[in-house]
C-alpha cells in the first residue's frame, strides 16, 4: 500500500494547552465550553472543533460500514480516525481479516531470523557441563551419549598396551624363575687353590672349561656301550682355557691338551689331566695358572655321563665331516657329510683319538668344533626365549655340570656369551704351540710345548693384545 503522511491516522491531533497556558501555540487542543478566551473565530483552522449534532457528516456518509459504535460521541469516533486539516473526520480504515497464508509468510520470516538463535541453545543444550570433555571431540551435535569410534580406538590402543605390558612382566618373572630354577640344579666343587703365589689379574677375565672322563653318571649298560671302560675316579679328558677380554675385545679359546708335560706342585713333572686325578679340581686350576700366567676366575667341569645327556636334551648336534670317521674303541662309524650326532655318538666322536694320525692334537680340534656347535644349538632363539624349552634344556645341563664354589651367575653368563661368539665363527680358538706331540717321558708319551711362543700368546692375553702366535 502507498504510504500517505497525510492519510497518516497514527500521527496525534493537535492540541492547544490547556487554560489557555502556552500562547498562540497552534497544537493546542481547543478547549471545549468556552474555557478557551480566544473565540472561535480567532482560533487556528486546523485546530476549531467540529459542531455537535448533525452537522457532522455520518460515518456511513462518507463511504464507511458503520463500525457499531454508533455515531453518537465523539470520543468513541476519535479513537477511530481522525480530523483532517479541513476538520473532516477520516475514519481509520478497518483491519483486514488475516488469512492462513498472511501466518505463515510471518512464520517463515521468523523461522528464517531465529534460525541462528535456536542453533545456538541447541549447541548450549548439547554441550557438557564446565570442566568436563565434550563427548562429541568438541564438533557440537552429541550422538546419543556414546563414545565417538576415535575415543573407543584410544581406549583400545590402552587396554592393548596394558595387556601387553602385563604379559612382558609375566614373561620376565616367569623367565627369572627358570633361570633360578636352572642356576639352583648347578652342582658344586671346591675349585680354588689355596696357595699364595697365584698369578695376579690381568686384562680380562679367565675361565677353565674341563671335560672329564667320570663314568659315574652311567651305567654298566651305557659303559659298554659308549665303550668307555670301567676306570674308577675322574680325570680330565677335555681342559680348555677360555679367556674373555674387556668391552669391545673378542674372546679367545685355547685347548690345552690332556697330555701336555706340565709341573704339578709338591708332584713334579707330569701329564696335565694327571693334576685333576691327584688333587682334584683345585690342583688342575694351580697347575694352570702356574703353566700359562693367567689367573683363572671361573671353573666348570662336565662328565661322560652328563655329556650325553645334554646331547639328547637339545636333540643332537649337526656336525658337517670332511671324511668318514670310525674308531673301534670310540664305538663310532661315521660317515662324511653333514649329520645329526646323538649322545653316544657325539662322545665318541670327541674322544677319538687312536684312528686320528694327529693324534691328541686332532682330537682337541674336534672339541673345541663340536663345543662350538653345541653352544649354538643351546643358544638358538628357539631354546632360549621359550621358558619350557629352556627349563628343559637348563635343567639337564645344570644337573650335567658343575663350577667352581667361587663361579659366579655373572661369570657364568659370560661364558656362555663367550662360546655364543665363537659358535658363531667370531674370537679366536687354538691349540697352545706344540713343539712335540710325541715327546717320551717317564711318564709316557706326553705332548711337548713351544716354550717361547706359549709364553708370548699368554702373555698376550694378560695384556689384553690380539694373538698372534700361530701352533
Amino acid at each position: 500500500m502507498p504510504h500517505n503522511p497525510e492519510d497518516d491516522w497514527t500521527r496525534p491531533v493537535p492540541r492547544s494547552s490547556r487554560g489557555g497556558r502556552g500562547g498562540s501555540d497552534p497544537t493546542r487542543a481547543v478547549p471545549r465550553g468556552g474555557h478557551d478566551d480566544r473565540s472561535w473565530e480567532d482560533a487556528p483552522e486546523h485546530t476549531r472543533a467540529l459542531p455537535r449534532g448533525d452537522a457532522r457528516p455520518s460515518y456511513a456518509a462518507q463511504g464507511y460500514e458503520d463500525d457499531g459504535y454508533g455515531d453518537g460521541g465523539t470520543t468513541a469516533r476519535s479513537t477511530r480516525g481522525y480530523y483532517d486539516e479541513n476538520g473532516d473526520w477520516v475514519p481509520r480504515p478497518r483491519p483486514r481479516a488475516r488469512t492462513r497464508s498472511d501466518y505463515d509468510d510471518y512464520d517463515d520470516y521468523d523461522a528464517g531470523y531465529d534460525a541462528p538463535a535456536r542453533e545456538d541453545r541447541r549447541r548450549a543444550a548439547a554441550a557438557p557441563p564446565a570442566g568436563r570433555p565434550p563427548r562429541d571431540g568438541g564438533h557440537g551435535g552429541g550422538n546419543g551419549g556414546r563414545r565417538p569410534p576415535r575415543r573407543r580406538a584410544r581406549y583400545g590402543v590402552r587396554r592393548f598396551l596394558a595387556l601387553l605390558m602385563l604379559l612382558v612382566v609375566a614373561y620376565v618373572v616367569t623367565m627369572a624363575v627358570v633361570i633360578a630354577m636352572v642356576w639352583g640344579s648347578i652342582g658344586r666343587v671346591d675349585a680354588t687353590p689355596q696357595a699364595s703365589d697365584r698369578p695376579s689379574g690381568g686384562a680380562g677375565s679367565s675361565y677353565l672349561l674341563v671335560g672329564t672322563d667320570s663314568r659315574d653318571q652311567l651305567t654298566d649298560e651305557e659303559r659298554r656301550e659308549f665303550g668307555t671302560g670301567d676306570a674308577e675316579g675322574s680325570r680330565a679328558d677335555t681342559v680348555m682355557l677360555l679367556h674373555v677380554p674387556g668391552l669391545g675385545g673378542e674372546p679367545t679359546l685355547v685347548s690345552l691338551p690332556r697330555d701336555s708335560y706340565v709341573p704339578i706342585r709338591d708332584q713334579g713333572w707330569n701329564k696335565l689331566n694327571a693334576a685333576h686325578s691327584i688333587g682334584g679340581p683345585a690342583l688342575l686350576v694351580d697347575t694352570v695358572e702356574q703353566t700359562t700366567g693367567m689367573h683363572i676366575d671361573g671353573y666348570m667341569e662336565i662328565g661322560f655321563g652328563g655329556f650325553v645327556g645334554v646331547v639328547e636334551e637339545v636333540g643332537g648336534v649337526t656336525m658337517c665331516l670332511d671324511a668318514p670317521a670310525a674308531d673301534e674303541k670310540a664305538h663310532i662309524d661315521l660317515p662324511a657329510g653333514c649329520q645329526d650326532l646323538t649322545g653316544p655318538e657325539a662322545l665318541g666322536y670327541v674322544r677319538m683319538r687312536y684312528s686320528d694320525g694327529r693324534g691328541d692334537l686332532g682330537r682337541v680340534e674336534r672339541q673345541r668344533e663340536f663345543l662350538a656347535a653345541l653352544v649354538k644349538r643351546m643358544a638358538s632363539p628357539a631354546t632360549v626365549l621359550n621358558p619350557l624349552r629352556l627349563h628343559s634344556v637348563g635343567t639337564a645341563t645344570g644337573e650335567a655340570i658343575a663350577l667352581g664354589e667361587d663361579t659366579s651367575l655373572l661369570d657364568t653368563a659370560r661364558m656362555a656369551l663367550a662360546m655364543r661368539t665363537i659358535a658363531a665363527g667370531g674370537g679366536t680358538s687354538v691349540t697352545v704351540p706344540v713343539e712335540n706331540p710325541d715327546y717320551p717321558t717317564n711318564v709316557g708319551s706326553t705332548v711337548l710345548w713351544k716354550e717361547q711362543a706359549s709364553a708370548e700368546m699368554f702373555a698376550a692375553l694378560r695384556e689384553g693384545r690380539p694373538v698372534t702366535v700361530q701352533p
